[in-house]
């Protein structure tokens, strides 16, 4: 009897340290993780703002019973994720701030009505970002949820990094993203010819109006002011493009025929130097990107600069092409 008794009085001493201790313990908890990635700030950046984008690289989805839902925007402020699984159990995430390519604040809650705060920043560094990645658990329940906080903590850091190391690993497969900034430009005089081709049609129709272009120039004595510039007027990848190939000239300028004047009003636009062959795909998908994450509104044709000559420099590797977006 007398050792029921010791035993008696250690439980009750252990159920007492349970509910006094945390009396006196934190209610929420903090984390934090870092890593270098070798990739720009908006490759990064698109990872996490893109919800979705967390189902290819989340410590937290290896709970192979977890679904999804999203709701609001597709990327930035405003997007909402809420999960449910077996394992992680349930709870939401929401995105309340983003700083295109800076900072992103998350809402988060849990099922067990414990709340929180995730946090992202991204420092660039040469050809690399700092990455940290930071999160707050609030609201822990009395007493369990304060007793078990500190363990959170130790348990939530090797996941932080684990997924900051698949982040990595995703990110520096796409590759570096070209620096795209605002730019202000002065008013462009041209003489150019409006024309349209299919996407295959392209190099050929540039080519011969340029050459009608040169030798109209040269003919009235024209001062040439820049590189050769195409302006598109649309985008239709399966039908007809319509293209006005045109040569900066000085202000005093007439046309003739199918050589017409055209002017680019002075205004800021959205700008990007690529370097390599005609194939600019990738800097437009990038240039779309910078323009949904600012919220810009753009006018209804853009245009790109043809810097080097191909004639004078083998390499296509060193070919310059500089691409405009004009902003309303």
């Amino acid at each position: 009897m007398k050792v029921l008794k010791v035993l008696g009085i250690i439980v009750l001493i252990i159920v007492a340290l349970v509910f006094i201790i945390p009396l006196f313990m934190a209610d929420t908890t903090s984390v934090s993780a870092d890593i270098s990635i070798k990739a720009s700030p908006a490759t990064v950046f698109h990872q996490v703002s893109k919800l979705k984008n967390w189902e290819n690289w989340s410590p937290f989805e290896s709970d192979s019973t977890i679904v999804n839902t999203y709701e609001g925007t597709e990327r930035g402020t405003g997007a909402i994720r809420s999960w449910d699984g077996e394992k992680i159990g349930s709870g939401s995430m929401a995105i309340i701030e983003s700083v295109p390519y800076n900072k992103i604040v998350n809402k988060l809650e849990f099922g067990d009505g414990s709340e929180g705060k995730g946090s992202w920043s991204f420092d660039p560094r040469g050809d690399s970002v700092d990455v940290i990645w930071s999160i707050t658990i609030s609201n822990l329940s009395y007493p369990m949820g304060k007793l078990i906080g500190p363990i959170m903590k130790t348990m939530l850091e090797p996941m932080l990094k684990k997924g900051l190391a698949s982040l990595r690993e995703i990110s520096e497969k796409e590759g570096y993203i070209p620096d795209i900034q605002v730019v202000e430009l002065p008013r462009i005089v041209t003489l150019a010819i409006y024309d349209s081709t299919k996407i295959s049609g392209i190099g050929s129709l540039l080519e011969t109006n340029y050459s009608k272009l040169m030798n109209y120039i040269k003919e009235r004595g024209y001062q040439i002011t820049g590189a050769p510039l195409a302006v598109y007027h649309n985008w239709d990848p399966s039908g007809y493009i319509k293209i006005s190939a045109a040569i900066p000239l000085t202000n005093n300028v007439k046309g003739r025929k199918e050589i017409q004047k055209f002017e680019i009003n002075a205004g800021k636009a959205v700008f990007v130097e690529h370097f390599g062959g005609y194939d600019t795909g990738k800097a437009h998908e990038a240039i779309d990107e910078y323009i949904k994450d600012f919220n810009l509104r753009t006018k209804d044709f853009i245009w790109e600069t043809y810097i080097t000559d191909p004639s004078t420099e083998p390499d296509s590797s060193k070919w310059q092409t500089n691409i405009y977006y004009p902003l309303k």
